[in-house]
């Protein structure tokens, strides 16, 4: 059964299909980013808790037909920042060294190191992708389709939470893959 790739460029070690350019951003730049991602990653937290404190503390506009505000920030608003930051913690957590591993575990269990790795990796994305489409999620059933118009930016802000973990991630990732200029590799 052929693969369609040829078999001289196949190799099973490899997560994509298409080489990733090897980034070599020296110590300076994996520094920048690590830092890039701490404040985007609080920056991100912050929309959340701006749009909590806010309507906790919210009126009905003056010329509005209900004396009271009818939608504030509920827990069903922090389901999805929950689930982001557990897919963040997740691939930030894993050792991207792991991904490409052919030898086994150490522990003695079935399966080479990648392909839970690669498991454990995909349920990170997973966590982040189901974060940021509850955000879009509650945004639409929550604040826009009943006519909540003025109360969107409780919504905005989830979507932008998580977007920015989504973010925040990626930059992580880029800066933690990133070969160092200081790092050795020693084999005996």
């Amino acid at each position: 059964m052929s693969s369609g790739l040829p078999r001289s460029s196949y190799d099973p070690r490899r997560i994509f299909l298409f080489n990733l350019p090897k980034l070599n951003l020296g110590g300076k730049g994996r520094e920048i980013g690590t830092y890039l991602a701490g404040g985007l990653f609080a920056a991100s937290f912050f929309l959340l808790i701006d749009a909590s404190t806010i309507s906790s503390h919210a009126k009905p506009p003056p010329d509005a037909p209900y004396d009271t505000v009818p939608v504030h920030i509920s827990f069903t608003d922090w389901i999805p920042a929950i689930f982001s930051t557990l897919g963040y913690l997740t691939i930030s957590i894993l050792d991207k060294t792991h991904l490409t591993s052919n030898s086994s575990d150490s522990f003695g269990s079935e399966g080479s190191i990648a392909s839970r790795a690669r498991a454990v990796l995909f349920v990170g994305v997973a966590l982040l992708a189901g974060g940021f489409a509850g955000s879009l999620t509650v945004l639409i059933l929550k604040y826009l389709v009943p006519g909540y118009n003025a109360y969107a930016y409780y919504g905005a802000a989830n979507v932008g939470m998580n977007g920015g973990l989504m973010l925040s991630s990626l930059i992580l990732w880029i800066a933690q893959s990133s070969s160092d200029e200081y790092e050795y590799q020693l084999t005996v």
